[in-house]
């Protein structure tokens, strides 16, 4: 198996997420506090921290360490890590922590001691990397396949900082404009031009053809980071209920169908208004709109087939009436 099939292998195993703000990662049933450590540094200072270790198993383990930098990953800010690299370089290389083994017993925590020491030259801005807890010890110049959880590390090192972004795009999902009913996924991306991560919060602002506004969306609600020279995309959903599933014949699936239309009816056309705030005392500001039409077909089908029986149904009675009238008239049974 070749390094690239192996990294993959890892990225793929690893249980957390740049949008992961609160919950702890697992694996195992061993548990990191906290999953994620944002700070920041001063040029030619220490910096102190602590990583907490839960062993949650019925056995006793021992933990080896690896500091690795990482970047976003495709659009979906997920970290990717190269765990060939040997010549490192940036906030890994400036991270200390015991290199083990760290030995856990059953239901005991132990607390990680760990230093970041910033050098006097580091660069203003983000840095990122992540301290991983293995099974197996590092190999000098090999990649081991192995149980690892780890804890995300966001530096901001003092100095000139520029925080700039923008939104590069904003619609429904796959630029989708007609639709049958809610749920109605938007999508956002948001790129960052600057030298640190940004948080991009806000709201998503529904108004129908009449300009009342329907619902007032929360935009980035997880609070995910957009990394320096990266596009993330964010995705919101504008719903009411649970959609229930169209299976069976096309008889029933019609009427299920019908439900999910009427359970989260919507009508016409819709315009939608992005506005968000970026940045340490909110400077990042951006808006975007996008429009889209709902149409619910089969309640509209339904309604006119009901509507034209009932005048149907009308039509015969004012005749039936009407023919009695007359017969009456004429003193006839």
């Amino acid at each position: 198996m070749n390094h690239k099939m192996v990294l993959k292998v890892i990225v793929f195993g690893l249980a957390f997420s740049l949008a992961l703000a609160a919950v702890p990662g697992t694996a195992k049933a061993i548990t990191l506090i906290p999953p994620m450590l944002e700070f920041g540094l001063t040029k030619g200072e220490p910096t102190k921290t602590s990583i907490k270790i839960y062993n949650e198993t019925a056995a006793p383990v021992e933990l080896y360490t690896e500091v690795r930098n990482f970047t976003a990953s495709g659009d979906t800010g997920q970290p990717a890590f190269d765990f060939t690299d040997t010549e490192q370089v940036g906030l890994s290389t400036w991270v200390n922590v015991p290199d083990g083994p760290i030995t856990v017993n059953p239901g005991d925590r132990y607390e990680v001691p760990v230093t970041i020491n910033t050098p006097t030259d580091a660069s203003p801005g983000g840095h990122y990397a992540a301290v991983f807890f293995t099974t197996s010890p590092p190999a000098d110049g090999q990649v081991k396949i192995a149980s690892k959880i780890g804890t995300l590390l966001l530096a901001d090192v003092s100095g000139q900082v520029t925080e700039s972004g923008s939104i590069t795009k904003f619609s429904t999902i796959d630029g989708q404009k007609a639709f049958t009913r809610l749920p109605i996924t938007f999508y956002t991306m948001f790129g960052n031009t600057g030298n640190i991560h940004l948080r991009p919060t806000g709201s998503i602002t529904i108004t129908n053809m009449f300009g009342k506004e329907q619902t007032k969306l929360t935009f980035n609600s997880s609070n995910g980071a957009t990394l320096p020279d990266s596009t993330r995309r964010y995705e919101t959903m504008w719903e009411k209920q649970s959609v229930n599933e169209t299976t069976g014949n096309a008889w029933a699936g019609f009427w299920k169908e019908y439900t999910n239309e009427r359970e989260n009816f919507a009508i016409g056309r819709y315009k939608a208004h992005l506005s968000i705030t970026a940045g340490t005392n909110s400077d990042v500001t951006a808006a975007s709109d996008t429009s889209f039409w709902v149409f619910p077909w089969h309640i509209v089908l339904v309604w006119f087939v009901v509507v034209v029986l009932g005048i149907g149904v009308l039509i015969l009675g004012i005749k039936k009436y009407n023919q009695w009238i007359v017969k009456k008239s004429q003193g006839t049974k």
